[in-house]
């Protein structure tokens, strides 16, 4: 499977650098949004809410508070003003 590269930017710096994985899944304001490899390029607004990547099979998830998603052949940048990591019920981890 070819992997694309995730990146996430806050005011405080780079959350996630370039971390190679399977697929992206986010909240837009055009609806949920599941990028791939390859994936045609695509910027969108970000609502609230979970977003999921996938990485050697397993999902994670981060909560966004809103932002944008800025997608080419090779990454998915999403960039937001505040974010936590959750777990599959959305419960917040740290």
């Amino acid at each position: 499977m070819e992997l694309t590269k995730l990146k996430i930017i806050t005011p405080e710096g780079i959350y996630i650098d370039d971390l190679k994985v399977e697929s992206v899944s986010v909240r837009t304001a055009d609806g949920q949004v599941t990028v791939f490899a390859n994936h045609s390029p695509i910027v969108s607004t970000l609502l609230i809410g979970d977003m999921k990547y996938e990485l050697n099979g397993t999902s994670k998830y981060i909560h966004l508070h809103r932002g944008i998603l800025q997608v080419s052949k090779e990454q998915v940048k999403i960039l937001t003003q505040r974010l936590y990591e959750v777990d599959e019920q959305g419960r917040r981890l740290k």
